[in-house]
């Protein structure tokens, strides 16, 4: 009884230890592409993009994220102007894929949500490396920004992080390269049961430019699992009496 009451003890105490979670801040750069349901470009610059520039919030616990990113297209799509914000992502179980939406509001619409799926390898290998303030993911390269420049200089290079390549490079002339947030061709954009079904928004997350860490804070324990530490140990108490 004593030896079974240790072990699940040292279970309980290493828990924490284990589960363990932190929510990493982001300032980050990025791109994205507006296309039809049959796969056109109908927004952006030239080169068929809009840059994209928020922050983001991760928790590598629940696996959550979410930006307060707001960005308003006035040319070019489709003769009126569309407000695309608040992304929110969800990691699926299991794999190296973020579900998620981002809401659009357009032709007198709001709050419409539009699908998007991402390939979050180059996110997820740079936090199981151990991300701090100062690192920097851009493209498919881990590294830290010593001087605060905002530039890769000689020296600074960690790892590669094996980012994807974002599907919306084979909408683009001028290819964007691997991003750490990838769309992918699972992103459904706006659905039936909008207005404008087949309009997909594809937000390439660190493609060319960068995912700065602003900010790595530790979640605090939950106080049930203390409690039930301590349980544990008044338990072991008795056993040793006995």
């Amino acid at each position: 009884m004593k030896r079974q009451l240790q072990s699940v003890l040292l279970g309980a105490l290493l828990l924490p230890a284990i589960a363990a979670a932190e929510v990493i801040t982001f300032d980050f750069t990025g791109r994205l592409v507006v296309a039809g349901s049959t796969g056109g470009i109908i927004s952006g610059n030239a080169s068929g993009f809009t840059p994209i520039a928020a922050s983001l919030i991760y928790d590598t616990d629940s696996g959550i994220g979410n930006s307060s990113l707001s960005i308003t297209l006035t040319e070019g799509f489709l003769g009126s102007p569309a407000t695309f914000h608040d992304i929110s992502m969800s990691s699926q179980t299991g794999s190296n894929l973020i579900s998620g939406n981002v809401l659009v509001d357009w032709d007198g619409n709001f709050d419409m949500p539009l699908d998007i799926e991402w390939d979050a390898s180059g996110l997820f290998n740079a936090i199981d490396y151990g991300l701090q303030a100062g690192h920097v993911l851009s493209g498919s390269d881990l590294y830290f920004d010593s001087n605060g420049n905002g530039i890769q200089d000689t020296g600074e290079f960690i790892q590669d992080i094996a980012s994807a390549t974002p599907y919306s490079d084979s909408l683009l002339t001028n290819v964007q390269g691997p991003a750490p947030l990838a769309a992918t061709v699972n992103s459904q954009g706006l659905g039936q049961s909008t207005p404008f079904p087949g309009i997909r928004g594809y937000f390439d997350i660190g493609s060319g430019n960068s995912m700065h860490v602003t900010a790595v804070s530790s979640v605090p324990v939950p106080a049930a699992v203390w409690l039930f530490a301590t349980g544990l140990l008044g338990l072991l108490g008795v056993a040793r009496r006995k």
